[in-house]
């Protein structure tokens, strides 16, 4: 599970903490695998994806045939990553809410990582944020 901030109090009595937006961006460069969600023409979808967060955009492919194909855009998105640890009752969750559109396989240093599912996966597409937030979450311990 990736640390957060010091601004979490005790975890003996638990804590439910907004991350800052800095701590938001380094929880979405630190991982690989999110949830995109949209309204799609067959209903609202939740799908998962590889991702690479840089530059305050997430990046990532699938297939232009599929139903993650009209996120080729522009349409508005949430795009979710977190990490949860069942055994300690301790997690974070982000939350960027923004707009897909498809773009030009991204150059320079930009590698994005091998799409887990088989298959064309040649549609770049990119999420342009309007909002992120970020929470923390501790339950508190019991006595044993």
């Amino acid at each position: 599970m990736t640390h957060i901030g010091t601004n979490i109090r005790a975890m003996d009595s638990g804590h439910f903490t907004r991350l800052s937006g800095d701590e938001c961006g380094h929880l979405l460069r630190g991982h690989s695998v999110g949830r995109v969600s949209w309204a799609s023409s067959r209903g609202l979808q939740v799908l998962p994806v590889s991702y690479l967060s840089s530059g305050g955009r997430i990046y990532f492919r699938t297939n232009r045939d599929s139903v993650m194909g009209e996120l080729a855009g522009p349409v508005e998105v949430a795009f979710e990553v977190d990490d949860i640890d069942v055994t300690t009752a301790t997690g974070w969750s982000v939350l960027v809410q923004g707009e897909a559109l498809a773009c030009e396989e991204p150059g320079g240093e930009l590698r994005l990582p091998e799409p887990w599912a088989p298959g064309d996966r040649t549609l770049t597409v990119v999420i342009t944020p309007s909002t992120c937030s970020g929470r923390a979450v501790s339950a508190a311990h019991q006595g044993s």
